[in-house]
């Protein structure tokens, strides 16, 4: 005779799911399994919800101030379509770009131009992958300097990746953004990432607890128990389910056994480690500087740089050595605002410095690009913005690339590990979406929707 689980049984579980992060990726597993009837409680480290999204609103600027992530990549579904279905303006950046040189401040229309004779030389099917920059060595001679040190800062900037490590092999798989119009759209939320992932959290806001850190994860086939600890160390009472989903970054995923933020699984996970040694986490240090006016829109400054159009200026890009080669602004929004950032392992140096000394080195990189002195420069700003991810414990980084060997990682971590542990997050993200909020919802979208199936 066929035994069947008690009412009470099934009672003894938290929740039929606990899901690790509330990140875009957790926030929107949680909510899709809230939608479906299951019981399901969030476990936060931080004190916030949001994860890498880090939105902030001040008196007087039009415009918010994203510390962490802040387009919208490509055709950025699905969060576009939650976007519009929350009734949050979304506003397309024109891209224009300009470069800095020797010579002066000057528009560029051959970037992605220059970046895509590199990327169409990618063998994504290379038996024997290799990194980046050993590719270009080995086409030095067909590739121009100039085209070659371009594809290397896009590389750096756009993945925050070191091309020494990055996969060939993964970067072809993704295609070049000039195949195909739509990728090269960017965009913004007018109000932010932020109330995004507010409205994600809504429905589930009750289920959702800060401060509580997962040290271990004991599982076997349908059952989890996760034990948890405060921000202080102390411990909290474990929490048991049918199934968790792990949505923290993979540079946690990779911490060490008693680093902040680490999980331990019991038993262990052969195939978890084996995709996680494959994955970096990418660096990128990025400050937003406020001044009292927007002088790049100064229509006489323009004169003075010979760029009388410096006011449709989205990016700027140095191809001299600055401590942070990449600028943008607020365009089309009008706000006396500018982000600075480098990506890549000139970060990881950055990040060593105290604030005061990436702000200096922010400063000078401002003054150089346009022709005038750190002093001029200093005079006018009124505030900096920062967050550091790199030696935040629970990010250990920006966002996620693949290492040479590794262009099927993200596939592989997010196979569900005996329909019982189940890893979302962008990280997982498949065809190019790796690093954007859109491939973190649908990811956690394609992990509760592979539960629901269970037992549907």
């Amino acid at each position: 005779m066929r035994k069947t689980r008690s009412k009470r049984a099934a009672s003894r579980h938290d929740a039929d799911v606990l899901v690790v992060g509330a990140g875009a990726a957790g926030l929107a597993a949680a909510s899709r399994l809230a939608a479906a009837g299951r019981g399901v409680n969030v476990l936060e480290a931080r004190d916030r919800i949001g994860g890498r999204i880090l939105t902030e609103h001040i008196d007087g600027c039009p415009t918010p101030i994203e510390l962490g992530a802040e387009f919208l990549h490509g055709d950025a579904e699905p969060a576009r379509g939650l976007a519009e279905s929350y009734g949050m303006p979304a506003v397309d950046v024109a891209v224009r770009q300009a470069v800095s040189s020797r010579s002066g401040l000057a528009p560029i229309d051959d970037f992605m131009a220059r970046v895509d004779r590199v990327l169409r030389r990618l063998d994504a099917e290379r038996t024997a992958d290799r990194s980046l920059a050993e590719m270009l060595r080995a086409n030095r001679r067909s590739l121009s300097a100039t085209d070659r040190a371009v594809a290397t800062q896009y590389v750096e900037g756009y993945h925050a990746a070191d091309a020494e490590d990055i996969s060939e092999r993964s970067l072809a798989d993704q295609g070049s953004p000039v195949d195909d119009p739509r990728n090269m759209r960017t965009g913004r939320l007018l109000d932010g990432y932020g109330p995004l992932a507010n409205a994600l959290a809504n429905s589930v806001r009750a289920n959702i607890r800060l401060g509580v850190t997962v040290a271990v994860i004991r599982w076997r086939r349908g059952h989890v128990e996760l034990e948890c600890h405060d921000r202080a160390g102390g411990t909290l009472p474990s929490m048991t389910a049918r199934a968790a989903i792990v949505t923290i970054p993979v540079g946690v995923l990779a911490a060490p056994p008693g680093a902040a933020g680490a999980i331990v699984f019991e038993p262990a996970i052969p195939a978890l480690q084996q995709v996680v040694s494959v994955t970096a986490s990418g660096s990128a240090v990025k400050l937003v500087l406020r001044f009292n006016d927007a002088f790049w829109n100064d229509e006489r400054f323009a004169e003075r740089l010979g760029f009388p159009d410096l006011d449709q200026v989205s990016f700027i890009n140095s191809r001299r050595p600055l401590p942070f080669p990449v600028l943008w602004t607020t365009y089309p929004v009008r706000a006396s605002l500018l982000t600075a950032w480098v990506g890549g392992p000139a970060a990881v140096s950055l990040s060593r410095l105290p604030i005061a000394g990436v702000e200096s080195r922010a400063v000078k990189s401002l003054a150089s690009v346009f022709r005038t002195t750190p002093a001029w420069i200093r005079a006018r700003l009124l505030s900096t913005f920062h967050h550091d991810w790199i030696n935040d414990p629970f990010a250990r980084g920006v966002y996620s690339y693949a290492r040479v060997g590794g262009h099927d990682a993200g596939a592989r971590l997010g196979r569900p590990i005996q329909n019982t542990i189940w890893f979302a997050g962008e990280a997982t993200a498949p065809e190019g979406r790796t690093g954007t909020v859109h491939g973190a919802i649908a990811s956690g979208w394609r992990a509760a929707d592979g539960i629901i199936g269970l037992s549907s």
